[in-house]
């Protein structure tokens, strides 16, 4: 057995989403409940039956690589050969980590809380990792200058994303460009930025949120259908890499995946092809988005503001806010409601509700939520 893998905890997300039950109101996993369109799969199905299913070119269907940069059209980041096509966003963060680090001398930076995935690849991998923990009395805003208070001389990858998972912050321009104003400041070897960006077309700021990749060129971006268009199961993701890394990042995927599915790739052709449909169902999440806060408002349950993604990071009250873990378990025994215990993401004494469901779902769970915080009356409006 490999010690290092033995070493690694599961994931809690995965582990308390596997105690639900048959009745269970479901604020966890965060799972698209939505139809995809339907259109770009049966155009796929169309081509596979007159073509068949072959393998595609190792890096991906140019054209879907095209349409991938195109999309994206960050500065230095706009050529099909920067674009390596994967399976789902998980492993384009796997081949990111595995190219850009030395084991025996380089550091992975995780900004807090955070997917924990991002910490877990590296364990695997061998590659020390640390956490910067946004502050939670400022309700985990972005800020370039903890990140860069808390880089090392061995920092080699800075791992973000935005809008985050699980606050659903997105990252104000202006901060993006001070975090770039000073690793170049910095020196020596470029300390890479991965930008996590699968929540990317689901934003409710004004305006869709900056990539790093606008203002620091060593910037690989990560991204998927799966969210936007709730296609999680199709498993198709990008990575898109500064020309000096992506020749690592496209072996680093050869090695691990001879080529990602041909069905999937076409279908996710026929998506980019009618850019409308990348975004379409941002609109969806807004009266679900405003179900969960118009009940947590009344409930006056503090939360993180909502800037994307279909997550609300809540604060825990009550006798167990200080354990998150058994407080959604001790939620999901007594009431039916699943959650996400903030530990998971590195933020103790808060947990992540999902509103992906049906509205009435939501708002049941939401009140659940709030009633085993110590408010199940309505105490003020928003």
């Amino acid at each position: 057995m490999n010690p290092r893998l033995a070493s690694i905890s599961p994931s809690m997300i995965r582990e308390i989403n596997g105690k639900k039950r048959a009745t269970s109101i479901d604020l966890g996993l965060g799972e698209p409940t939505l139809r995809p369109a339907m259109e770009p799969l049966q155009r796929a199905l169309d081509w596979v039956r007159e073509h068949g299913s072959p393998y595609s070119p190792n890096a991906g269907l140019d054209a879907l690589r095209e349409a991938v940069a195109r999309h994206h059209a960050y500065p230095g980041l706009d050529d099909a050969s920067q674009v390596g096509i994967t399976v789902g966003s998980q492993e384009a963060l796997s081949v990111a980590i595995l190219s850009l680090c030395d084991p025996t001398k380089d550091e992975v930076l995780v900004v807090e809380p955070a997917y924990p995935l991002y910490a877990k690849l590296c364990e695997l991998f061998g590659v020390r990792v640390r956490a910067v923990a946004l502050d939670a009395a400022d309700a985990f805003a972005p800020s370039a200058d903890k990140v860069l208070a808390a880089l090392s001389p061995s920092t080699r990858v800075l791992v973000i994303a935005s809008p985050s998972n699980p606050t659903g912050r997105v990252w104000p321009a202006t901060e993006l460009r001070q975090l770039a104003d000073g690793l170049a400041a910095r020196g020596g070897a470029p300390t890479y930025i991965v930008s996590d960006e699968v929540y990317r077309e689901l934003y409710f700021t004004a305006a869709p949120p900056a990539s790093p990749a606008a203002f620091w060129p060593h910037t690989v971006v990560v991204g998927s259908i799966s969210k936007s268009c709730a296609l999680t199961g199709l498993r198709i993701g990008w990575f898109i890499a500064p020309r000096a890394a992506a020749p690592q990042l496209h072996k680093a995927h050869q090695f691990l995946v001879s080529s990602t599915n041909t069905f999937g790739q076409r279908a996710a052709i026929e998506l980019f092809s009618r850019p409308e449909l990348m975004t379409a169902q941002r609109l969806e999440y807004l009266p679900r988005l405003d179900m969960m806060e118009s009940i947590l408002y009344e409930r006056a349950v503090a939360h993180v503001p909502i800037d994307g993604a279909f997550y609300c990071f809540a604060r825990l009250e009550g006798p167990l806010a200080h354990d998150s873990l058994r407080f959604c378990l001790a939620l999901l025994d007594q009431h039916d409601v699943v959650t996400i215990p903030g530990i998971a993401f590195g933020a103790e004494g808060w947990a992540r509700l999902s509103f992906v469901g049906d509205r009435d779902q939501i708002g049941e769970g939401a009140r659940r939520f709030a009633a085993f915080c110590g408010k199940p009356s309505i105490v003020r409006t928003r």
